[in-house]
């Protein structure tokens, strides 16, 4: 969850897909299967339209930290990260992680969505903003249907220059798994029905995914 987090944050200053890690983040210990778990249920290609197209993401970071989201006491067995897709003013990319045990991703999500977690993310979110000369207008949890076991959805406003960037942040939990999708558009949110129609094609295949681990 510390992730998907900093992911968010990242995509709104860059307006592309970032690669974390650093301070905060689980221990590494990958197999093969959790590897190839946490890429199949990643968004594809095929899922989007002619309009789009797939960027590599970044390898720039940001000096996210927060003690409340802290899981470097936890250990994640798989990761994937899908290309950034772009079209027009609208983004979209996914990520994934496979957890070692049961225990770990529970422990990840609760931390994630617990008022402190939040507290701390939106504290940090209104730094990095302010030193990039933007401002984070909201951060709060949205309404959004149960897709997994586990589902949660915060929106992000932010505006630089007298342009407003929505970033839809989309969290889901089936059982080891956990997976979130960003879904940005500048001057207006994306479509509510195209944010459930990506985020249950990731549940979709969390779920395929989930069978044999």
């Amino acid at each position: 969850m510390r992730r998907l987090l900093a992911v968010a944050l990242l995509l709104a200053l860059a307006g592309a897909g970032a690669a974390v890690a650093g301070r905060g983040d689980p221990q590494t210990r990958f197999t093969a299967a959790d590897q190839a778990r946490a890429k199949a249920m990643l968004l594809r290609k095929g899922d989007f339209g002619l309009g789009f197209r797939a960027t590599p993401t970044s390898t720039a970071g940001a000096d996210f930290y927060c003690k409340a989201l802290d899981e470097s006491d936890l250990t994640i067995t798989g990761e994937g990260e899908s290309p950034t897709f772009v079209g027009g003013v609208e983004f979209v990319t996914s990520l994934s992680q496979v957890y070692k045990t049961l225990s770990h991703s529970k422990t990840a999500w609760r931390r994630g969505t617990s008022a402190a977690g939040e507290k701390c993310a939106r504290d940090e979110f209104r730094r990095q903003f302010k030193k990039e000369g933007a401002r984070l207008e909201a951060f709060r949890r949205v309404t959004f249907p149960r897709l997994a076991e586990q589902s949660v959805a915060y929106r992000l406003v932010i505006s630089s220059q007298g342009i407003r960037v929505f970033i839809d942040v989309i969290a889901l939990r089936q059982s080891r798994i956990q997976a979130g999708l960003f879904l940005g558009s500048a001057l207006t949110p994306m479509q509510e029905s195209e944010v459930l129609r990506l985020s249950r094609l990731v549940a979709r295949r969390m779920a395929q995914a989930k069978r044999g681990s």
